[in-house]
Parts: C-alpha cells; sequence; structure tokens
C-alpha cells in the first residue's frame, strides 16, 4: 500500500478498535465487574479484572467486531420472524438478566441473545471459525457457564418457567461464511452446574481479596494473543518456549490435527488407487463426469516442466445428492 493507503487503514482500523473498546461489555470489564462471558474462561484475568488492574496490551479487535455484527444483523432477522421470542437486537434490546450465586454472596448480571419462552430455553450466539471443534466436544466451559447464567437470571426475572424442563444452548454461526447454517447444541438447564460455577467463582474472589494469583487456566501462546492482561499476568514470569500444553481444547486441536492429517493421507492414496483404475476412461455414470486433461509442457524457472495428463471428477450439476 502506498501512504495515503496506509493512512486510510490505520485510521479505519483505530476506529473500529476505539468502538469495540466503548461497548457496555468493556466498559463493564474495564469497571472490574465479571460478567456471564468472564465465568469459566481464565480465573487470573477474572482476579486482575477485580483488582482493577489496568489492561496492558492491545488485542486484536477484528474477530470481535465482526462477531459484533453478525450478533446484530441476525437478532434484527430474528427479532422480526419469532415476535413471541426474546431476541436481542440494536432496535429491542434484551433485559438485563442477574444471576445469584447464593453460596458466596455474588450476583452475575449480561444480555441473553435469545429467550425463547415457547422452548423454555436460553440461546447464546456464538461466531466461530468454522464448526469442527465444536462439532468434536462440544461447547466449551466458559460457554456452557454463561448460558447457564443467563438462564438462572431469566428464570429469576421470570422470563422462563421454571416449573418446566428448562434448555439452555449455543448458536453457533461461521464468520469465515463457508457454512451457510448454523450449529446448534442444546441441553436441559443443569442445577449441579451451579456449584462449579461457585466454585470457580470462590477461587477468583479469594484470590483477589488476598493479593494472590489465580489459575492461569489459558496456555501463554493463546493468553498471548488474545488478552489485553497479558504483559500484567505474564510479563514478569520467566519465558518458557517449551510450555507444557495442557489446556484440554488445544490438546484436542493437536489430535484433531494428527487426525486430518491422517485422512488427508488416506484420501490422497484413494485417489489415487482409484485414478489408477480410471485411466484413459471419460463420461459419466449420471452424478459424476469423469475426464482426462491433457497438461501441455512448458518452461519454468531452471527447468521444463513436461507434457502431463491428469484426472478430473467432479459432480453432475443438478444430480441427485
Amino acid at each position: 500500500m502506498n501512504d495515503i493507503e496506509q493512512q486510510v487503514a490505520a485510521l479505519i482500523s483505530i476506529g473500529v478498535r476505539n468502538a469495540q473498546e466503548n461497548t457496555p461489555r468493556t466498559l463493564q470489564s474495564r469497571a472490574g465487574k465479571l460478567g456471564p462471558s468472564d465465568i469459566g474462561w481464565c480465573r487470573q484475568k477474572a482476579t486482575l479484572m477485580i483488582r482493577g488492574v489496568r489492561a496492558t496490551d492491545s488485542k486484536p479487535s477484528w474477530a470481535a467486531a465482526v462477531g459484533t455484527a453478525i450478533h446484530e444483523y441476525v437478532g434484527t432477522a430474528l427479532a422480526g420472524q419469532f415476535p413471541d421470542w426474546h431476541v436481542d437486537s440494536p432496535a429491542t434490546p434484551n433485559p438485563r438478566v442477574t444471576a445469584v450465586l447464593d453460596r458466596i454472596g455474588v450476583e452475575v448480571s449480561g444480555t441473553p441473545d435469545i429467550i425463547a419462552p415457547d422452548l423454555n430455553a436460553v440461546l447464546d450466539i456464538k461466531t466461530v471459525d468454522g464448526f469442527t471443534m465444536v462439532q468434536r466436544n462440544g461447547p466449551s466451559l466458559n460457554h456452557r457457564m454463561q448460558r447457564h447464567l443467563y438462564a438462572m437470571g431469566a428464570i429469576n426475572l421470570g422470563l422462563l418457567d421454571r416449573e418446566r424442563p428448562v434448555y439452555v444452548g449455543n448458536v453457533y454461526l461461521d464468520r469465515s461464511g463457508k457454512q451457510a447454517d448454523p450449529y446448534v447444541t442444546v441441553e436441559e438447564f443443569d442445577p449441579s452446574l451451579t456449584d462449579e460455577i461457585n466454585a470457580w467463582a470462590e477461587d477468583v474472589i479469594y484470590a483477589a481479596q488476598h493479593g494472590e494469583d489465580a489459575s492461569r487456566d489459558v496456555a501463554a501462546a493463546v493468553c498471548e494473543k488474545v488478552c489485553e492482561f497479558f504483559t500484567a499476568c505474564r510479563g514478569a514470569l520467566p519465558a518458557r518456549d517449551g510450555e507444557p500444553i495442557t489446556d484440554p481444547s488445544l490438546v484436542d486441536a493437536i489430535h484433531a490435527y494428527d487426525e486430518g492429517r491422517k485422512l488427508e493421507r488416506r484420501g490422497a492414496q484413494m485417489k489415487r488407487d482409484a485414478a489408477a483404475v480410471l485411466t484413459g476412461i471419460n463420461g459419466s455414470d449420471g452424478q459424476f463426469q469423469v475426464r482426462w486433461v491433457t497438461i501441455a509442457g512448458s518452461e519454468v524457472p531452471g527447468y521444463y516442466r513436461a507434457e502431463s495428463t491428469r484426472i478430473d471428477v467432479r459432480k453432475v450439476r443438478g444430480a441427485a445428492k
């Protein structure tokens, strides 16, 4: 980019970042008040927030900005289609609900995305890049605790019927645009999760009150990319390039990568074996078109690429699935 292009890009980036830093959720975090989205993520970050420690790092804001835009678009669309639902949107904001953690005397307030009285359910929208990991593992602990707290608050406010089964769920939307339909997970509200939330919050409050560090629940490499408290939290700690990876989501991602690599190799071998059987075959079985393509030889830097043939198999347009 030339100078003026770089200037325009910088101005737009600053504008988006400033807007994100002044959202109600961000301002609540700066005030040291935990919201449902903070619970179940990282206890040390929550401890620093409660202590009023100032953020030390600038975190990338684009993914959050895209997520906010998608939330607002989807909220507006659903509010018009389901008038009996409480759908959070710029035109019809949802009421804030408050969950009371009786065991430790803490109130956690936030705004749920969707309260569906006919389903007796709370649904929380999440934007992600692809569904592979959530399909493998289901919602993260952070997502489960967040929607649980929304349900507790909605029950307290009388928006859900405590005498009927209450459901909690996540609606995952692919912000890359590759998956057109959402991926949804729903389960019945589990009161026992309240005890786990109480224990998590107790750890945070104890650490904040006694000037101690709480558990750093997120791997350092992930913290460095996403957390605005990274320097305040880990800046004085010794660097460890080989830090053990114990975070369950990261461990599973490693295994998912290895599994994908094996499937890739197996798929490549299947294609080679099938191509050998189809050598010289051109035609269609009604569902797929098969043809062999000749690629002319050409000069490339350093050597001559010889003429070759390759198979091209593609689905016939309009063919039945």
